[in-house]
């Protein structure tokens, strides 16, 4: 081989090998700038990133919150049908009870007491026409 063809071979192989070095002094360069980009930025978007979650929890908790009225209001509709209709059973069990024991109940004694009173006037009625015929 002559002497400028070995030159030249060198001169191939040395330009590969600092294109190599080159190619990996940009590569570590670019590295670094992402790395500072990525420190003078990442607070920003650990930032902003807080603040998409805080909406987006308002959001959910208004969701919820809405949600939960709902059925809280429909269970506590529920639970009131559900204690009239047990104290409904209830009254009635107990009014059966008295009647079979002949004990009368309010509605009984409410008559009762009308009726006392419709003959206690009577009596204080006829107690004053006899006083006033005995005269």
């Amino acid at each position: 081989m002559s002497a400028g063809k070995k030159t030249a071979d060198k001169k191939l192989k040395l330009s590969p090998t600092k294109d190599l070095r080159k190619y990996t002094q940009q590569i570590w360069l670019a590295g670094l700038g992402a790395f500072s980009r990525a420190e003078e930025e990442g607070g920003k978007l650990f930032d902003n990133l807080v603040k998409v979650g805080e909406d987006l929890e308002s959001k959910t908790r208004e969701i919820a919150d809405s949600a939960v009225g709902e059925v809280r209001g429909r269970v506590l509709e529920k639970a009131t049908d559900t204690r009239e209709r047990v104290e409904r059973a209830f009254d009635e069990r107990i009014t059966n009870a008295l009647t079979r024991l002949g004990i009368p109940s309010q509605r009984d004694m409410e008559l009762i007491h009308k009726r006392l009173d419709v003959l206690t006037e009577m009596v204080q009625e006829l107690t004053r026409e006899l006083k006033a015929g005995r005269k």
